[in-house]
């Protein structure tokens, strides 16, 4: 079973171009149970398909902080 949440990046640390996408992509696949990640500059969005059996939501935006990522789930 996969979940999907998704974050805006409220901090002032920003999204700027293709790098930090993929910076984001690259640190969050590596996560067990991260199946998939899309973030995207221009909304601030990340996307994440995940296995709520192995990760929770609070996991994921811990580590999105870790990376200087300040975000919230989106509503």
């Amino acid at each position: 079973m996969t979940d999907r949440i998704d974050f805006t990046v409220t901090g002032e640390e920003k999204l700027h171009c293709g790098g930090c996408e993929a910076g984001v992509r690259f640190t969050l696949e590596r996560m067990p149970g991260v199946e998939h990640v899309a973030a995207d500059a221009t909304t601030q969005c990340v996307a994440v398909m995940f296995d709520p059996a192995l990760l929770t939501a609070d996991h994921i935006r811990k580590r999105l902080k870790e990376i200087g990522f300040d975000v919230e789930v989106s509503a």
